[in-house]
């Protein structure tokens, strides 16, 4: 670290980068120049031009880190008075040249909760400066302070002299937080970004009452430097169990030396809550004691030592939760739940139904079905149909998603198209009019030719040579010339493709139903007139239709009528879409399900298009600090491959049970009169034409 850094220089680091490690590096070259300034009388000018300066470049909420003014101001110009000249003097000493500073006193009032030694201050800063140097070298650090802690500890030394590189470190004090928690980036204060280290001589109860919820660090770390306060009981403290991973260092001073007792908190339950018990995992007087970081926070939910959690659940959601004949609940949910139980150590109670049978949204502010359990009535953890939305995010923990679904429609079949105008099926309409087109444009052509160009080939029998051969007729012809006998035989080859997809076409329309178009997307839905229905479960799709910003799924919104809640009862819902009046919208799993429940897999089929898609995750209380144990295990099962064949597993049961007859082959089936009557009325309609061309024709020849 540069120590002979100018004022000037200074200035030109202002517009240097804004990471966390410039901001800490600009701080700490502000504070040496600050005490490389000799001790003597500073022109009031200049001092009043630096404090604005520090203040200004420091401390602005530009930063895009923010450092705290209450623990940081000190340190950049405290005052003292002596014989009515003003010195420059930090309260605490961070001159690199003057070594350790242990002449600072204890805040008025302070109890002497530790002996009054600089041996013993100095020892306890060496020893926490090793953790720099050790398990934590590779960290980006928060570090709250107390009064008391500040007074005894050389933070100079722990963060800067002593170690290879600066550590990126915020520091707090916890005794004047200020608008740190309101002003500083969430990504700060929860998770794995920096490992939070709370230094104090005080008990910090006050300080962590004082946490709202967005206060979640993954790495915890206590370090206690108060001889008569066991630490032990903040492990009880709701904060400190929201954290993953927790270590409590406890000064000891005896013998004449400084060592830490080092413990983490082993969990247990006592429900609703979560308790930790203290367990000595070391001592910490050389950092060979601990020399990783995982050596110092280990796992603690690795054994949840067989704890009861309490499931917020709802046993109507095939797959995933569904009854069985013996009235217990499973599906492929509790499939995977039983698998991490085993591999955590943990039993589980299954709720079988919400008690205000609401499937679990946002109303006026409250959470209700089973979110509202979770939130509300002490459960733990919920393993139903769940999307991952921003608004459940805000206010519940969440596991890596586990599987992809959306909300999809079941119709009604469309009744085939009628059977007698079965042989224009074949062909659309464009193609006939293309294939009408072309007979007439290329007999007219041929004819004109003939004319101007006369053959032994009459041109009155142009087109005889042309429909011929679309109606796959040998006609004799007496065409001599080369550009005639081309000209003709690129059409018959021509002609001899349209009629082999016509003929061909033609068998398959002649054996299978002709059915309309069918409704598949959601603006196809919206157009067609049909309205929506969906059992009333308390689902948020209802209300997530009626405020969407697309125009389909706002029209189907304000067309969606809700039927009551009963289990498996689906008659009423089933009954519109039967009458051909409405589509019926659920998850499609479940739609899959209750089809094949229902019997109604040959009369309804579901559209292609769904809705809300998203991915399905398992919720847990904000903050709970096993929310990433069980994740980690979900996604294992996720990545090898038994989620998907869980899923199917409970799928299956929606398949046929007999099987047998699928396999065998199926005998042909004769063609009905309906099939063909097409071809009796194009005979019947050239019968009656030719009828009454041969009354003209008699009728004419009689006059004659």
């Amino acid at each position: 670290m540069v120590t002979d850094l100018k004022a000037d220089d200074i200035y030109k680091m202002k517009e240097g980068s804004d990471s966390l490690a410039c901001v800490v590096k600009r701080q700490t070259a502000v504070t040496r120049l600050w005490n490389d300034l000799p001790n003597q009388a500073v022109e009031s000018v200049e001092l009043e031009k630096f404090k604005l300066f520090v203040n200004d470049f420091m401390f602005s909420n530009e930063n895009k880190y923010i450092i705290n003014k209450s623990l940081l101001t000190p340190f950049f110009y405290s005052l003292r008075h002596n014989n009515n000249q003003t010195y420059l003097n930090p309260t605490l000493d961070l001159n690199p040249t003057s070594g350790l500073n242990h002449s600072k006193p204890f805040a008025t009032g302070s109890p002497a909760i530790r002996p009054s030694s600089n041996s013993f201050d100095q020892e306890t800063t060496v020893l926490l400066s090793a953790l720099l140097k050790g398990p934590l070298v590779d960290d980006d650090l928060l570090v709250a302070l107390d009064d008391g802690a500040q007074k005894i500890l050389d933070l100079n030394y722990i963060f800067f002299d002593n170690v290879n590189k600066t550590p990126p470190v915020v520091l707090l004090s916890t005794d004047d937080p200020g608008d740190f928690f309101l002003t500083t980036p969430i990504r700060f204060l929860r998770g794995y970004l920096v490992t939070a280290v709370m230094i104090f001589m005080d008990n910090p109860k006050v300080f962590l009452d004082s946490l709202d919820h967005r206060w979640n660090p993954a790495n915890l770390i206590l370090i206690n430097l108060n001889l008569t306060f066991d630490a032990g009981e903040l492990l009880q403290h709701e904060v400190i169990q929201r954290s993953e991973k927790v270590a409590l260092m406890q000064e000891d001073i005896s013998n004449k030396t400084v060592k830490f007792f080092v413990y983490t908190g082993e969990p247990y339950k006592v429900h609703p809550k979560w308790k930790l018990e203290k367990r000595l995992i070391g001592l910490w007087d050389t950092r060979e004691n601990f020399p990783k970081k995982r050596d110092l926070l280990p796992e603690r939910f690795h054994n949840f030592n067989n704890a009861m959690l309490y499931l917020g659940s709802w046993c109507d959601d095939f797959p995933f939760l569904y009854p069985v004949d013996d009235g217990k609940c499973t599906g492929t949910s509790l499939d995977l739940l039983q698998i991490i139980s085993k591999k955590l150590n943990f039993t589980y109670d299954v709720q079988m139904e919400t008690a205000d049978h609401n499937w679990g949204s946002k109303e006026n502010g409250n959470w209700t079905g089973m979110l509202g359990d979770v939130i509300y009535n002490n459960k733990d953890l919920v393993v139903n149909y769940f999307l991952l939305t921003e608004t459940r995010n805000e206010d519940f923990d969440s596991t890596r998603a586990y599987y992809s679904e959306g909300f999809a429609f079941a119709l009604k079949i469309p009744p085939p198209k009628p059977q007698w105008p079965g042989l224009l099926y074949p062909f659309s309409g464009v193609m006939w009019l293309s294939v009408i087109l072309t007979v007439t444009f290329t007999a007219i052509l041929l004819t004109v030719f003939l004319t101007f160009i006369p053959e032994k080939q009459k041109p009155a029998h142009a087109f005889l040579l042309i429909v011929g051969g679309v109606l796959n007729q040998s006609v004799r012809h007496r065409l001599v010339s080369s550009w005639s006998r081309l000209y003709t035989g690129w059409w018959w080859l021509c002609a001899l493709i349209i009629t082999c997809g016509y003929t061909s076409n033609l068998i398959a329309f002649l054996t299978v139903p002709v059915y309309p178009t069918r409704i598949e997307t959601v603006d196809e839905l919206a157009a067609s007139g049909l309205r929506v229905c969906m059992q009333d479960y308390g689902n948020f799709l209802p209300e997530a239709l009626k405020i969407s910003t697309d125009a389909s799924l706002y029209k189907l919104g304000h067309n969606l009528d809700l039927f009551p809640y009963a289990y498996l009862s689906y008659e009423i819902g089933f009954g519109w879409v039967l009458n051909d009046t409405h589509a019926i919208v659920d998850t499609k799993s479940y739609l899959v399900y209750l089809l094949e429940l229902y019997n109604h897999t040959d009369d309804t089929y579901l559209m292609k298009e769904e809705v809300y898609p998203g991915y399905l995750s398992w919720l847990l209380k904000k903050n709970c600090p096993y929310t990433n144990v069980i994740a980690k295990v979900l996604e294992t099962l996720v990545e090898a491959g038994f989620v998907d064949h869980l899923y199917m597993k409970h799928m299956a049961k929606t398949l046929p049970k007999d099987n047998a007859s699928q396999n065998k082959i199926s005998k042909g089936k004769s063609l009905q009169i309906g099939q063909l009557l097409g071809a009796f009325m194009l005979w019947g309609i050239g019968g009656g034409v030719a009828t009454i061309i041969f009354a003209f024709e008699c009728i004419a020849k009689h006059l004659k």
